[in-house]
C-alpha cells in the first residue's frame, strides 16, 4: 500500500474518531438540555397562566364582595329598594365591558329585588348547596358549580355570590350575585395556547378534576364538564411529564402542570391547569437540532477528508519526489538538487540530500580532477625522462656554440633562442610535475595579511609597468591561521599574476579579506574582461587557458594548494566588471 494512502486512512480515521464521538456527545447533551428547556417552558407557562387565572378570579370575587358592602345595598335592610339600585347594577355591569352577564341582589326570601337585567326582578334564585366557599379580604364568597350549555359554550356563566349582612346587627339580609362571563377566561386560555413551537392545548380543572375551561381546540371536542383529564397528574410530583395523549391526540404529549395557590393567599379554590403539546411539535427544535448536527457531522467528515488528503499529500508528495529523484539520479548527465519543499522534517531531509548531492558533485569533480592530474603526472614523468636529457644536451651545446670566437651575430642570436626555449621547456616540465604531485604542506602559524602584502610587493614592478592600481582591504579579525606560507604565497602570486596579465593598462585589482565563521575569506577581484559562462566550468582544468602564451596550469596548481589546506577556491563575476576569485581557508587544520 502506498504511504500516501496509509497516511490518508490514518489521518481520516483519527480525525473521524475524534469528531464523531464529540458530535454525538454534543448532540445528546444538547438534546437533553433542549428537552428540559422545552419542559421548563411548558411548566413556566403553566405557572404564569395559573397566576393570571388566580388574579382574574380574585378580582371578580373581590368585586362582588366589595359591591355587597356598598351603602346602596345596605338600604335593603329597611326595605328601601327601588329602581335606583337596579340602575346602579346596570351601570356597574356596563362599566366592566362584558366581564359580567348579570348582577343582582336577592333578599332573605331568595327573591331578586334588584338586577342589572330588569326582567330578572321578582324571580326567585335559591343559592346552590354545593357552592365552593373561599375567602377574600374582610369576607367570604361562594362559587357555585358550573352548568355548561351545549357547545360551543357561547353563554357560560360562573356564579359568584356573597352574603349581605346588616351593618348594625350583622344579620343576613340577602345575597349578592355576579354572573362572571366564562368567555373572558376562554379568551385568556386561547391567547396562551398560541406558541411559536406549534399549537398548545390548555385545560383548567377544578378540585375534583372536572374540566371547567379549555382552549379553543379542546372546546370544539366538547371536553368541558368532563373528567377526561382527572388522571393527568404529575408522576413523583414532577411539574412536567409525558402522557400518551389519548383520547385527545393520537401522539404522546408533553405536559406542563401548575396548581392554584390563590392570589395573595385568597380565592383558593383548588383549581389546577394543564398545558400540553404534541411531542411531534414540541420536539421540532430537537429534530432541527438533529438535522443541524447531521450537517455539521457531514461537514466535519468532509473537512476531515480534505484535511487528511492535504496532510497526507503534504507528507507523501515530497517523499515521493525524493524517491523519484534518487531513482532517476543515475540517468542525469549532471546532478541537480531536489526541490520538494514540505514540512520542517522533509526540508531537513531535502537539505541532507542537497548536501549529499554537493558532496557527490565535489567527489565527482575530484575524481575527474584526480584522473586528469594522474594523466598529467604520467605524462610529466615521461616528459621528464624523455625531455630533460635532450634538453640538457641542447642547452650545453648552445652554450658551447656561444663560446666560439668566430660565431656570427646571427649564430649567437639563434643559440640564445635555443637557450631561452630550453629553459622554458624545463620550467614547463617542472610545473607539470608540481601539478601532478604537489608536495605536502608544512603547517605552521602564518599571518595571511603579511603573505598577501609580500606577494603584492613582489609583483609591484610588473603592476607599475601597466600603471595598475592594487587595492588592499585587509579586514579579517584574525588573519593568523595554520598553513604553509610558501605554498600560499605561490597561490597568491599565481592569482595576482593572472590578474596583472589580463587587466588592461591603468586597471584596478582589489584584494580583500574577511572573517567567515571558522574560515578566513580572501577575494581577489579585477576590472578585466571577466570569465565567460562557458569557460567557468573548465576554469581549473589542466591546460585550459584563454590567454595567449598561457600554459593553463597556474589555476590548477593554485587549486591543488588550496585543497591541500582543506580550503575551497571558486570564481565568480566581480563587482568591478571583471573576475573575482574567492579563497576560503580554515583557521585551524584538523
Amino acid at each position: 500500500m502506498q504511504i500516501r494512502r496509509i497516511l490518508f486512512i490514518s489521518f481520516f480515521v483519527m480525525l473521524s474518531s475524534l469528531a464523531l464521538p464529540l458530535m454525538a456527545v454534543l448532540f445528546f447533551s444538547s438534546r437533553d438540555t433542549l428537552e428540559q428547556e422545552i419542559g421548563r417552558n411548558l411548566n413556566h407557562d403553566a405557572i404564569m397562566l395559573m397566576e393570571e387565572v388566580d388574579m382574574l378570579m380574585f378580582e371578580r370575587m373581590q368585586n362582588v364582595h366589595s359591591w355587597s358592602r356598598l351603602d346602596i345595598i345596605q338600604e335593603a335592610r329597611i326595605g328601601d329598594i327601588d329602581k335606583r339600585l337596579s340602575q346602579f347594577l346596570s351601570d356597574v355591569e356596563s362599566g366592566y365591558q362584558g366581564m359580567y352577564h348579570e348582577l343582582f341582589y336577592t333578599d332573605s326570601r331568595q327573591q331578586i329585588m334588584a338586577a342589572s337585567v330588569p326582567g330578572a326582578i321578582g324571580h326567585f334564585r335559591p343559592p346552590s348547596a354545593t357552592a365552593t366557599r373561599t375567602s377574600v379580604p374582610n369576607g367570604e364568597v361562594f362559587v357555585e358549580a358550573l352548568e355548561f350549555p351545549p357547545p360551543p359554550y357561547d353563554k357560560t356563566d360562573l356564579v359568584i355570590r356573597t352574603p349581605v349582612y346588616d351593618r348594625y346587627t350583622s344579620a343576613n339580609i340577602g345575597q349578592f350575585y355576579g354572573l362572571f362571563d366564562m368567555q373572558q377566561l376562554f379568551r385568556l386560555l386561547d391567547k396562551a395556547s398560541s406558541s411559536r413551537s406549534g399549537e398548545r392545548y390548555i385545560v383548567l380543572l377544578n378540585r375534583l378534576g372536572r374540566c371547567i375551561a379549555a382552549s379553543s381546540a379542546l372546546r370544539k371536542q366538547g371536553v368541558l364538564s368532563t373528567e377526561l383529564f382527572a388522571d393527568w397528574k404529575p408522576i413523583n410530583n414532577e411539574d412536567v411529564f409525558v402522557h400518551p395523549g389519548q383520547p385527545v391526540t393520537d401522539t404522546p404529549v408533553l405536559v406542563g402542570y401548575a396548581k392554584s395557590g390563590g392570589y395573595l393567599g385568597y380565592a383558593q379554590m383548588g383549581w389546577s391547569i394543564l398545558i400540553f403539546q404534541s411531542t411531534a411539535e414540541a420536539f421540532l427544535p430537537i429534530r432541527a437540532l438533529w438535522w443541524m448536527f447531521g450537517l455539521v457531522t457531514l461537514f466535519t467528515m468532509l473537512l476531515a477528508f480534505l484535511a487528511s488528503h492535504w496532510i497526507s499529500g503534504r507528507i507523501a508528495k515530497p517523499l515521493l519526489a525524493l524517491t523519484n529523484w534518487i531513482r532517476e539520479v543515475r540517468h542525469f548527465d549532471k546532478l541537480t538538487p531536489p526541490q520538494v519543499g514540505g514540512t520542517i522534517e522533509i526540508r531537513e531531509l531535502e537539505m541532507a540530500f542537497r548536501q549529499l548531492f554537493m558532496e557527490l558533485e565535489r567527489s565527482r569533480e575530484h575524481v575527474i580532477q584526480t584522473a586528469k592530474l594522474a594523466a598529467v603526472g604520467e605524462m610529466s614523468a615521461i616528459m621528464a625522462h624523455e625531455i630533460r636529457t635532450p634538453l640538457g644536451i641542447i642547452s650545453t651545446s648552445a652554450q658551447w656554440l656561444q663560446r666560439e670566437q668566430g660565431l656570427s651575430p646571427e649564430g649567437r642570436e639563434m643559440s640564445q633562442f635555443i637557450l631561452d626555449e630550453s629553459a622554458r621547456l624545463r620550467k614547463l616540465v617542472t610545473t607539470l610535475l608540481e601539478c601532478a604531485r604537489p608536495r605536502e604542506p608544512h603547517i605552521v602559524q602564518q599571518n595571511v595579511h603579511e603573505l598577501l602584502t609580500h606577494s603584492v610587493e613582489l609583483l609591484n614592478k610588473q603592476a607599475e609597468k601597466k600603471r595598475l592600481h592594487i587595492q588592499l582591504s585587509l579586514l579579517a579579525k584574525n588573519p593568523v591561521i595554520l598553513c604553509d606560507g610558501e605554498l600560499l604565497t605561490q597561490a597568491f602570486l599565481n592569482l595576482l599574476l593572472n590578474a596583472i596579465q589580463i587587466v588592461a593598462d591603468e586597471g584596478v585589482i582589489q584584494v580583500r579579506t574577511g572573517s567567515l565563521g571558522q574560515y578566513l575569506s580572501i577575494e581577489i577581484a579585477d576590472n578585466g574582461p571577466g570569465i565567460g559562462k562557458d569557460d567557468m566550468q573548465r576554469l581549473f582544468e589542466p591546460f585550459f587557458s584563454r590567454r595567449e602564451g598561457g600554459i593553463g596550469l597556474g589555476l590548477t596548481v593554485t587549486r591543488q594548494i588550496i585543497l591541500a589546506h582543506h580550503g575551497d577556491l571558486s570564481a565568480t563575476d566581480s563587482e568591478l566588471g571583471g573576475a573575482c576569485f574567492i579563497l576560503n581557508l580554515p583557521i585551524t587544520q584538523g
